[in-house]
């Protein structure tokens, strides 16, 4: 049984690039016998219907009885399970033509038992298909390929990913088995007790190398993984090299070292179901235990396509990530998530330090450039804070996307360390979201759809324009000093209209004689950038007059209605149900949405509705959502949706549903599982709220109040 691992964890000062070249020259190939045998002569057919597997356990345990050297495996297609390699042994697939196709009959002859990593929390389960343990000198090389076989049918049905925040809710086979090892893990179970297989429905890791030494993968082609795609944990000069990594299902992540030490990731195409690369180092109380990083790792020179984080670090990163340099890599695929990806939470904790990324060519990107969070799955809900510290981007050209930097933090350890130089941003919805960065930010020759950075952002007004009152100005200046801000009100007669300077300075009083006219105020720096805010209307009163005195929405009413999401004379009653429909004006005008720029069947409304246009334009921004190709306008709708509604309307991306398992509120499981995520984050971000005894009540449907309660909360949450 295993215990606890020390010889691969090390401390390290803040690195430089030229700290790269050392990691490098400790990293080297396995040095192999010349001794070679052919699988054929063990009795392997090469027909794709003998099972193999016992001719390749013979010809790897014959070299490496015999001195060590390669197995070669001739052009063919070879039916097998789960193999081992031993040490000093080199598995050869000789020929382009050379597949192994590991059999979908699964059971524990085909697949045993065995010691390994799953979601990095160690666990006894169907062994990896190309499985080591305690090895040294082993390689998987050559030009032939690898098939997992899985498919819709086989492995990934197992698991039902909840992809985005409307997907389908559904049945996950191995949810109960995840979860208890989850909960194995934070117990502090003994690991020997920690047994699953048949029936538990934990997909194995295609290579999975535990506790090795001197790992070369070199050449072959990996498709059709179970789950994550090349996984070697406490492993020390490893090398991943030339490979092609094409798997698109669930958890399909490329390559994943795990509290690994000097590895060598470069030339290889990425293509995956999941994050390309991901760097981890244990999960929860298992990762603090063994207290194991993951560093000392160089990644240059691959090829990205699809993936939800090219180079991803986290989330299971309880033990800390450090020391990674990334050089030379091009990015392109509309179906990559983010390029270079921080994320991890309070539950995980770890440290990501001395991360240096640089010469990156990023052609096309779905969400952002650099996104990093500590929001990732149950965010704040946790006592062991993480922390982001010298982040250094540098040399990157990248096109496309909703952001172009995103990077938040907890108030209580904001990012510090963070440079982003030389780096040229083209053709985002979002320029930027910086929440949380320290005061030892340098952003050097930064340009996001031609604006360079420092500038100010987030120019909003503090208060309900109406007569007399006193307004103050807010706006964010991004890696400079926020006290270098001047600011200035302007007035107009029309929202759209001419705007004239009124006043000078961070307060504005309103006069008496402006009623219905529109302010706005501008946060410049001292290099002439210039943010401008949303217009407010002055209204006549603030308190609109239709609500009962002392009403608690009476702010959030005024403040929506100045910003002209409603009009302050719409009366309703708090109290009362609110339609889908109404919903959907309101989002509309506070985004600005007035068609799709496709046309949307929608079953119940015609596109001669006076409402479709308001409608289609909300759902195709994914603010919204078509129930059985329906939308029905008239009907109300849960507190459990409206939180999905908060989440996707906030301005934040904030897209990925999937990641939440456990509930806060006591009525936690009447929650949707495709919901749970974000009634966790609308509530963090104090979008919504429970009972004080932490009741959420999410099938009840929503008023009046809690929905203007919400849009004013997220349209201040979007600098608005």
């Amino acid at each position: 049984m295993e215990g606890q691992e020390s010889s691969v964890r090390a401390s390290s000062p803040v690195m430089t690039w030229d700290m790269a070249e050392e990691i490098l020259s400790r990293i080297h190939n396995p040095v192999f016998s010349d001794n070679k045998v052919n699988v054929m002569d063990f009795g392997a057919k090469s027909d794709g219907t003998t099972l193999d597997t016992p001719a390749f356990e013979k010809a790897i345990r014959h070299m490496h009885e015999h001195g060590g050297g390669t197995v070669i495996v001739p052009k063919g297609t070879y039916l097998i399970g789960s193999i081992e390699l031993l040490s000093h042994v080199n598995l050869h697939l000789e020929d382009e033509d050379t597949v192994l196709k590991f059999t979908t009959e699964i059971n524990e002859r085909n697949y045993p038992i065995a010691y390994g990593h799953w979601e990095a929390s160690p666990a006894y389960n169907y062994r990896a298909l190309i499985y080591a343990y305690r090895a040294s000198n082993i390689a998987l090389t050559g030009k032939g390929t690898l098939d997992g076989q899985a498919s819709a049918d086989v492995w990934w049905n197992w698991k039902h990913q909840i992809e985005h925040t409307w997907s389908e809710s559904k049945v996950s086979l191995q949810e109960k088995a995840s979860n208890q090892l989850r909960d194995m893990n934070n117990a502090g179970v003994p690991v020997e007790k920690r047994v699953f297989g048949h029936g538990s429905y934990l997909r194995p890791n295609f290579i999975q190398p535990l506790y090795c030494e001197n790992v070369l993968l070199e050449g072959v082609t990996l498709i059709n993984s179970p789950m994550w795609q090349v996984n070697p944990v406490l492993c020390k000069n490893v090398i991943v090299r030339n490979m092609t990594l094409r798997s698109h299902g669930a958890n399909n992540d490329g390559v994943d070292p795990e509290s690994c030490m000097d590895v060598l990731i470069e030339g290889n195409m990425f293509d995956s179901g999941d994050d390309c690369i991901s760097l981890k180092s244990g999960r929860d109380l298992d990762g603090r235990t063994l207290n194991a990083p993951c560093q000392n790792i160089v990644i240059r020179n691959n090829t990205f396509a699809d993936g939800h984080g090219g180079i991803a670090l986290g989330s299971e990163m309880s033990g800390g990530i450090k020391n990674i340099f990334a050089d030379d890599n091009h990015f392109d695929s509309m179906n990559l998530t983010y390029p270079l990806r921080l994320k991890t939470n309070a539950r995980r904790g770890g440290k990501i330090e001395n991360v240096y990324l640089r010469n990156s060519v990023i052609e096309t990107v779905n969400q952002a450039t650099i996104h990093g969070t500590m929001f990732y799955a149950e965010g704040r809900d946790g006592e062991f804070l993480p922390a982001f510290n010298n982040i250094v981007v540098e040399n990157v050209k990248s096109n496309g996307g909703q952001y172009g930097i995103f990077l938040e933090a907890f108030e209580e350890v904001p990012i510090t360390g963070l440079s982003l130089r030389n780096i040229e941003i083209t053709n985002v919805i979002n320029p930027i979201r910086a929440l949380n960065w320290g005061k030892e930010v340098l952003l050097e020759n930064v340009t996001i759809n031609g604006e360079a950075y420092p500038r100010p952002t987030e120019a909003r007004i503090l208060g309900v324009p109406a007569p007399s009152v006193l307004l103050h100005a807010t706006a964010l200046l991004i890696g400079d000093d926020i006290d270098k801000l001047t600011y200035t009100w302007f007035m107009a007669d029309r929202r759209d209209g001419d705007y004239s300077p009124v006043g000078i300075g961070p307060t504005f009083t309103v006069p008496e004689d402006v009623i219905g006219m529109f302010v706005k105020v501008g946060a410049s720096d001292v290099r002439g950038s210039v943010k401008i805010s949303i217009p407010y209307e002055v209204l006549a009163t603030v308190n609109a007059a239709w609500l009962p005195e002392n009403s608690p929405i009476a702010s959030a009413v005024n403040r929506i209605a100045s910003k002209g999401f409603i009009n302050q004379d719409m009366a309703f009653d708090p109290e009362g149900l609110i339609t889908r429909i109404e919903i959907a004006r309101m989002l509309a005008r506070m985004w600005k949405l007035t068609a799709p720029t496709h046309k949307l069947v929608i079953a119940d409304m015609d596109n001669s509705d006076p409402d479709y246009n308001v409608a289609a334009a909300v759902i195709e921004q994914g603010m919204m959502a078509l129930h059985k190709s329906s939308f029905r306008p008239n009907e109300t709708i849960t507190r459990e949706e409206i939180a999905s509604v908060a989440m996707m309307s906030c301005g934040v991306s904030f897209k990925n549903a999937s990641t939440i398992y456990d509930s806060t509120f006591q009525d936690g499981k009447e929650i949707g599982d495709i919901y749970l995520t974000n009634v966790e984050r609308s509530c963090f971000f104090s979008f919504m709220t429970g009972t004080e005894d932490r009741i959420f009540s999410p099938k009840r449907n929503v008023t009046y109040a809690e929905v203007i309660t919400i849009l004013d909360r997220i349209s201040d949450f979007a600098g608005m």
